[in-house]
């Protein structure tokens, strides 16, 4: 008997699951069929719309269809960009003057910039005869063919507060003021003054100070 009446409970409760089951599916299926609905009404309206937009730009005059930006904006962008050209170039200009290029095309660092211990550059290590390139465009400041220490030495004035100072040479291709562009080549790699092998010893100042080139050049 007690068997019987578990079995009667167990069976109400599983019916009362199947119909809130039941009713909680149609609330939704009612619920997203209205939504649907709905969307379809907005569509068609977003549509109609479009349709009308259409319409009025198909109604307009050739003219009216392209953007026309007025005569004095025109002017405006040209001055602008004329303005940004000649900052461009004003840029370019003074980057040419700026002492980043590597005098060296080809080298090994065998010394950095110590100036606690009274090495005021760096040392490239390159072969006899090799190109040595101007860092930046200047002016040639100063010639020294027989420097007890660096021996043939080049010095430039970069006219805006740097100059670059080149050392043991072998040959110097330029003269005392004039003037070199950036890149060009000014020396060749050598052995003079006191040197154990041949390498260009190069220096930076700024405002006669010196810093350290590894800083600048590239």
């Amino acid at each position: 008997m007690k068997h019987r009446r578990v079995v009667v409970f167990l069976s109400v409760i599983i019916i009362v699951v199947v119909a809130l089951y039941v009713v909680v599916s149609l609330y939704l299926i009612k619920d997203i069929s209205s939504k649907n609905d709905i969307l379809k009404q907005e569509k068609q309206g977003l549509d109609l719309k479009v349709k009308q937009l259409e319409d009025v730009i198909a109604s307009m005059p050739l003219e009216t269809k392209s953007f026309v930006i007025p005569s004095k904006h025109v002017e405006n962008i040209h001055v602008r960009e004329k303005e940004l050209e000649d900052a461009t170039e004003d840029f370019v200009n003074y980057q040419q003057y700026i002492p980043n290029f590597c005098p060296l095309a080809d080298f090994i660092l065998t010394k950095p910039y110590l100036p606690k211990k009274n090495h005021y550059g760096i040392d490239l290590a390159g072969k006899i005869g090799e190109p040595v390139y101007a860092a930046a465009s200047g002016v040639v400041e100063t010639i020294v063919l027989n420097d007890d220490i660096y021996g043939k030495i080049l010095v430039l004035d970069h006219l805006n507060g740097y100059k670059t100072r080149y050392g043991h040479n072998s040959y110097i291709n330029v003269k005392v003021g004039s003037f070199v562009r950036k890149g060009e080549q000014i020396a060749k790699v050598g052995n003079t003054g006191i040197s154990s092998a041949p390498h260009l010893h190069f220096e930076i100042l700024y405002h006669n100070k010196n810093i350290d080139p590894e800083l600048k050049i590239k």
